[in-house]
C-alpha cells in the first residue's frame, strides 16, 4: 500500500497540474467560444439579409431552397458530378421538384437558376439594362478581374472587335489551316502503338492550338515556355470551383500562385513582342497591343489574355475528348465521314500529302453536322453568371435586385420536347434545322457570345478530318 501511495502525487500537486492544464485550456476555449459567436452572428446577419430580400417580394421568388449552412448554402450539393451528357444532378433534381426556374444559395450568395431557354435568352439579351455580368469574386481572383466576362462598355467593344477581326482573318488563311493540321497530325503520330489517355491528349492538343492563335507561341519553337504555361494553367483551373480559402496547402491558394506565374509569362511575352519588328503573322495579342491606350490598359490586356486562353482551350478540349467516343459508338457516322473526307482528298491522297484549304473546310458539310451534334451533347459553355440590376419580373416570379442569376444551357440541349431521342448522337438531326435559336447555345449568347467560336469549329472539323482519314475504325 505504501508503495502505491508514493506513486500518487499529493493532492496539492495534482490540483496544481489541473490548474496548469486549465490555464492552457482556457485561452483555447475562449478562442473557440469567440469563433462560435462570430459564426453565429455572421449566419444571423446573412440569413436576416436573405429574409429581408425575400420579404420584399412577398413570396414572388421562384421556388427552391437556400440550404441549411450559412455562406455555404447548397454549394456542396451543386458540386456533385453529373451523368452521361445530362445536366448536373443538382440541376436535374431541382427541375423535377421546382420547374425550370428556381432559387438556391451557391458560390456564397442567393442565386436564381434558369434552365428555361426563353428566360435564358432574356437574361443574355438584356445585359446592360436589366442584368450585368456577375461572376463570383473567388473565380475572378483566378481568371482576372478585367477578363472578357467583366469588362464593359467601350473597353469590351474594343476587345471583342479585335478578337473577331483577328479570328475572321486567320481562319481563312490557308497557312493557319496548315499549321492547325500539322499540330494535330504531330499529336496523332505519337499515339501509334500506344494506349492513349485521351483526356490528357485532348487538353494538351487544344492548348497547343490556342496558344499559337492567341499569342503566337509554338509547341516546338517555344517548348519550355509552352510547358511552363500549360502546367500553371492546369493548376489555375483546379481552383476555380473549390473552397476559396487562400491558406497554405489549399487548392485555391495554389491556383492563385499559378495565376501569378501565368501573368509573369504574359508580361515577358508582351515585352518580347514590343521589342521585335512587325511580322507577317498577327495573333490576338498583337491585335490587343496595337490598340493599347486609355481605353485598353496593359492590365486589362493581360487579364483578357489570361481569361481567353483558359476558356478557349478548356472548352474545346471537352469536345475533342469525346469525339472519338461518339464516332466509335456510331460506325455509320464514321463511315459517312470517311466517304466525305476521302472524297475531299481525292486520288492524290494515296501518293502525296494533301494540304487542306479554306475551300476544303467549307465543303465538309456532314462534318459540320457532326461538330454541331458534339457541341449539343458536350455543351462546353454550360453556364454563365449574371446579376440583376433591378427587380426583374419573369414568368410571374421576381428576380430581386442584387441577386446572382445563373442561366444553365444543358437542359435545353437534352430536352426530349426539343430534340428527339436527345441522348443519341445523331448528326442527321441537323438536316434543315436552324441552329441560330435559343435552344442551341454551346457558345453562350448576347453581347458576350464566344468571339472565337468559328476558330473552335475549324479546329474541331480539322481534328475530325485527320481522325477519320487515319483510323479505319474507333
Amino acid at each position: 500500500m505504501a508503495s502505491c501511495a508514493q506513486e500518487i502525487p499529493p493532492l496539492k500537486d495534482r490540483l496544481g497540474s489541473i490548474s496548469a492544464v486549465t490555464a492552457m485550456v482556457q485561452p483555447v476555449a475562449a478562442a473557440l467560444l469567440i469563433t462560435a459567436i462570430i459564426m453565429y452572428m455572421t449566419s444571423r446577419i446573412i440569413l436576416g439579409w436573405g429574409r429581408k430580400n425575400a420579404s420584399k417580394n412577398s413570396g414572388n421568388l421562384p421556388p427552391g431552397t437556400m440550404g441549411l449552412l450559412p455562406v455555404v448554402g447548397e454549394s456542396l450539393q451543386y458540386s456533385r458530378p453529373s451523368g452521361r451528357f445530362l445536366p448536373a444532378v443538382f440541376i436535374s433534381d431541382r427541375i423535377k421538384r421546382y420547374g425550370p426556374l428556381f432559387k438556391s444559395h451557391i458560390f456564397g450568395g442567393p442565386t436564381i437558376i434558369s434552365t428555361d431557354a426563353k428566360v435564358n435568352q432574356l437574361i443574355l439579351q438584356k445585359e446592360g439594362t436589366l442584368f450585368k455580368s456577375g461572376y463570383p469574386r473567388s473565380i475572378l481572383s483566378i481568371i482576372g478581374m478585367h477578363n472578357t466576362t467583366e469588362i464593359h462598355g467601350n473597353t469590351h467593344k474594343v476587345v471583342r472587335n479585335v478578337i473577331l477581326n483577328v479570328v475572321s482573318s486567320r481562319i481563312r488563311d490557308d497557312k493557319v489551316i496548315s499549321y492547325i493540321s500539322d499540330e494535330i497530325v504531330q499529336r496523332m503520330n505519337a499515339w501509334d502503338g500506344q494506349i492513349v489517355r485521351f483526356q490528357e491528349e485532348a487538353t494538351r492538343l487544344s492548348f497547343n492550338l490556342v496558344i499559337n492563335q492567341l499569342m503566337g507561341l509554338s509547341n516546338i519553337d517555344d517548348a519550355c515556355e509552352a510547358d511552363y504555361l500549360f502546367e500553371n494553367l492546369q493548376m489555375l483551373v483546379e481552383g476555380l470551383l473549390c473552397v476559396p480559402l487562400n491558406l497554405p496547402g489549399m487548392t485555391y491558394r495554389r491556383s492563385i500562385q499559378a495565376k501569378r506565374k501565368v501573368v509573369q509569362v504574359l508580361q515577358k511575352l508582351i515585352a518580347k513582342k514590343m521589342c521585335r519588328p512587325a511580322t507577317e503573322t498577327y495573333d490576338i495579342l498583337d491585335g490587343l497591343l496595337a490598340v493599347e491606350g486609355d481605353t485598353l490598359t496593359r492590365e486589362v490586356i493581360i487579364d483578357v489574355m489570361l481569361g481567353v486562353t483558359f476558356a478557349a482551350y478548356e472548352t474545346t478540349a471537352r469536345v475533342l475528348m469525346l469525339i472519338p467516343k461518339f464516332l466509335g459508338d456510331n460506325p455509320h457516322v464514321m463511315k459517312t465521314l470517311q466517304d466525305e473526307h476521302f472524297h475531299i482528298l481525292g486520288e492524290r491522297a494515296c501518293t502525296e500529302k494533301v494540304t487542306l484549304t479554306w475551300d476544303a473546310y467549307k465543303s465538309m458539310t456532314f462534318t459540320e453536322k457532326v461538330v454541331k451534334e458534339a457541341l449539343r451533347l458536350v455543351n462546353p459553355g454550360d453556364i454563365v453568371f449574371r446579376e440583376a440590376m433591378e427587380d426583374v419580373n419573369v414568368d410571374g416570379y421576381v428576380i430581386p435586385k442584387g441577386w446572382k442569376v445563373m442561366p444553365c444551357f444543358s437542359p435545353a440541349h437534352t430536352d426530349p420536347t426539343i430534340y428527339k431521342d436527345p441522348l443519341s448522337f445523331n448528326p442527321w438531326r441537323w438536316n434543315n434545322k436552324d441552329t441560330n435559336n435559343m435552344e442551341f447555345t454551346p457558345f453562350g449568347g448576347g453581347i458576350r457570345q464566344c468571339a472565337g467560336k468559328e476558330l473552335a469549329k475549324l479546329e474541331l472539323s480539322l481534328f475530325v478530318h485527320h481522325l477519320v482519314t487515319r483510323c479505319r475504325s474507333l
